[in-house]
């Protein structure tokens, strides 16, 4: 992902929608500046030192991370969608060398609402980091903890190593093509839509975990926007996060790229099948034995050759995830009132698809690296995915 440095759709992004007039960008970037302390991820930058990963300390002017950003013309009282298209295409803020993130300030998308939008490449950060970071910057959260590698917890797990290794490897793999090369047009026009949002006790399903029910849904969706192919298997890639209860790493990727094969027929059998692959995943242990596979046994030589055949599109041909915000987000006493994300998509990749939680509800959002036709109508597909999969017969789960 580094070298993809002025790629804006590399950034993972978060508006957090506000009611009233929009701050400056002196009176932001005074916000933040005492804050940016409090998360090592602000203040770093990644980098290759002697076949090594690793963060070099920066020091960071917060002013030189706030913009504004205002939809005028044709995306002017467009909505949250032709918001974050103009996120997603914005080229960076932040100064060459500095560590990869900002703050825009966002109006113009909807008569007497402005939003708070994070950005922030993903070699910097993963979503799960960000949810810290945000609390930070514009919410109360406890001082980050970071557990010791070699803790009680991580010890359960290493009889777990030989079927984690094999995970990772399995992300390596090549899957079939899907969509057609030749479907993409418009190479380097970001493309994206955002579901309104849904309460996440609606999204929920027996015996199921949030996670299994995005993905299932996504496959109905991505099947009914472009057909899988029936003689061979498409596979995206669903992030792990590896990280404990309670437990905050922002500098970085902190999660396994676990691959999930994406199955086709009717929903009930769909979400079976989802959930059959996934179950191998919630074994106790397994989380800390891909975190020790991940960071301590895999060469670094062997974790690009991995990052690279992921982000080409050779393992697998999308990301699903999903993120959580547990703490409410607030600016001068202003609650944020909606958060909208934007994930970042591959070059070699067809769409991405996030699932961001705030305050009991979510929002699911997809995107393109190229100009994919037809990505506008996946949320529609996504939520009448999860319809037909409430409205479906019971059927036993894995």
């Amino acid at each position: 992902m580094a070298p993809l440095t002025h790629a804006a759709q590399m950034y993972v992004s978060a508006a957090l929608i506000l009611d009233g007039e929009a701050p400056g960008a002196d009176e932001v970037a005074g916000h933040i500046a005492p804050r940016v302390r409090r998360v090592p991820g602000l203040r770093h930058r990644y980098a290759e030192a002697v076949g090594r990963a690793r963060w070099q300390p920066q020091q960071v002017c917060a002013d030189d991370h706030v913009a504004l950003l205002t939809l005028d013309g044709d995306a002017a009282g467009a909505g949250v969608d032709a918001l974050m298209e103009q996120v997603r295409r914005r080229p960076p803020v932040s100064p060459a060398g500095a560590p990869m993130w900002d703050v825009l300030i966002a109006t113009g998308f909807t008569p007497g609402r402005w939003a708070l939008v994070f950005r922030c490449h993903h070699t910097q950060m993963d979503g799960m980091a960000i949810t810290h970071t945000l609390d930070q910057l514009f919410g109360t959260a406890p001082p980050a903890r970071r557990r010791p590698l070699l803790s009680g917890a991580l010890k359960p797990g290493l009889r777990h190593l030989p079927s984690a290794a094999a995970s990772v490897i399995q992300a390596a793999r090549p899957t079939a093509p899907w969509p057609a090369p030749a479907a993409a047009v418009g190479e380097g026009t970001a493309t994206y839509a955002v579901t309104d949002p849904v309460g996440v006790d609606d999204i929920k399903q027996p015996g199921a975990t949030l996670t299994q029910v995005l993905a299932a849904c996504f496959a109905l969706a991505a099947d009914s926007w472009w057909p899988l192919p029936g003689d061979r298997q498409v596979h995206v890639v669903v992030p792990m996060d590896l990280r404990e209860p309670g437990e905050q790493r922002t500098m970085g990727n902190h999660f396994a790229p676990l691959r999930l094969a994406l199955p086709t027929g009717d929903p009930d059998r769909v979400l079976h099948e989802t959930g059959t692959q996934m179950t191998t995943w919630r074994r106790p242990g397994l989380r800390a034995a891909l975190d020790l596979a991940i960071r301590r046994m895999t060469p670094f030589p062997a974790a690009l050759v991995l990052g690279e055949r992921i982000s080409a599109g050779t393992g697998c041909r999308a990301v699903v995830s999903s993120v959580r915000s547990r703490r409410p987000l607030s600016f001068n006493g202003s609650p944020v009132l909606d958060l909208v994300p934007a994930a970042p998509t591959f070059p070699g990749h067809a769409l991405s698809c996030l699932l961001w939680s705030y305050e009991g509800r979510a929002r699911i959002a997809f995107g393109s690296h190229t100009g994919m036709p037809g990505v506008g109508a996946l949320p529609q597909a996504w939520e009448q995915a999860l319809k037909s999969m409430r409205a479906s017969q019971p059927f036993p789960l894995g």
